[in-house]
């Protein structure tokens, strides 16, 4: 039997692809005949969150009707964020097939990290895009505008870094870049660091806690022994060997002449702030004055007002290395002759007993 010629029905299916296709747009038809979404929201307001905020907890719905575009493809939709009821610098929030989201602390509050840095008051305005695909491709519909006010929760950072001219060049992929021990208080409360570095007068550094410029700063709302030159690079008036401390909970950071001390039986008690380091320049030094297990910390005094618990800022040498107990265990034990010289050479990392 003969084969039916298939080319004819190809010339069709191409004209008519073409037909539906102008430039990568989808041809509907008259766009005054689609049905249009109407965004309905039912949600909690003037809340506040907090690091005891049951975080999955429902607050509320974003719903929507469906969209018809006369066509067999599901429409998508899209809910976006901005700060701002004009829509500025807009964010994607959800995307969905369905036509109702439900809205938990947990939806808000990342919301809210899109656009802050820090525990506030904060109204977020939602709307709903819809389209087909990749919600892109047109004709492309926004509803109007709902919005949300409250209290948003940014947690205290586990982790925070110190760049600068003397410190990584500047480069947040150097070596050089200086990771700041944590001080974990009583409640146990995290958001708090601190380091001992040789600083040079006028030179500038700064801080973020993902190593990053989006999150860098050089001052909090109380800044304590520095400046900040134009640009809001930190530094210091005099050289000297500083206790650098960083206290999220309190918006404060204090730069002041470092204080550090031997303590326990390999010096002859524990009092604290009895057997000071003797320092100079970029280095410290102390001698024991009796076998035991070497323990050592350092201070400031606002560090002393945060936390007066020393072994909250202690540190100790293993393998020539500075290791610091952060909110760790007790680190391991340093046995230490009588009569050794401990030096410590905090910029570099390292410390010598001899």
């Amino acid at each position: 039997m003969k084969k039916p010629n298939k080319l004819p029905a190809c010339f069709i299916a191409l004209f008519i692809f073409a037909a539906c296709n102008d430039g990568d747009h989808i041809k509907l038809g008259d766009e005054s005949d689609i049905v249009k979404p109407v965004f309905e929201q039912n949600a909690l307001q003037n809340f506040v969150i907090d690091d005891k905020t049951d975080m999955s907890e429902k607050i509320g719905t974003w719903s929507w009707t469906r969209t018809d575009y006369n066509i067999q493809a599901a429409p998508v939709y899209a809910i976006e964020v901005a700060d701002n009821s004009s829509f500025e610098n807009t964010r994607d929030l959800i995307t969905s097939y369905s036509n109702n989201v439900e809205i938990t602390y947990k939806t808000v509050n990342d919301a809210a990290l899109l656009f802050v840095k820090e525990s506030r008051q904060i109204t977020l305005f939602f709307r709903l895009r819809t389209g087909l695909n990749t919600v892109g491709t047109g004709p492309v519909f926004y509803s109007g505008a709902k919005s949300v006010t409250f209290a948003c929760y940014v947690a205290f950072p586990k982790e925070l870094y110190m760049v600068g001219a003397d410190f990584g060049g500047w480069d947040w992929n150097s070596d050089g870049v200086v990771s700041l021990a944590p001080i974990q208080n009583n409640n146990p409360e995290d958001g708090a660091f601190w380091c001992v570095r040789y600083l040079a007068a006028g030179k500038g550094f700064k801080w973020s806690q993902d190593k990053t410029w989006d999150t860098a700063f050089g001052k909090m709302d109380t800044n304590i022994g520095f400046s900040n030159d134009e640009e809001g690079n930190a530094s210091v008036s005099a050289d000297g060997l500083y206790a650098v401390f960083v206290n999220y909970p309190d918006k404060t950071i204090a730069i002041e002449p470092a204080k550090v001390y031997g303590i326990g039986d390999a010096f002859g008690g524990w009092d604290t702030g009895k057997y000071p380091f003797t320092i100079a320049g970029n280095k410290a030094a102390i001698v024991t004055t009796a076998a035991s297990n070497l323990r050592m910390y350092a201070t400031s005094g606002a560090m002393d007002a945060y936390n007066s618990d020393w072994w909250r800022h202690e540190f100790n040498i293993s393998g020539g290395k500075i290791v610091y107990r952060g909110t760790g265990e007790e680190l391991d034990a340093v046995p230490v002759a009588a009569g050794k010289t401990v030096t410590l050479y905090f910029n570099a990392g390292t410390g010598t007993i001899e």
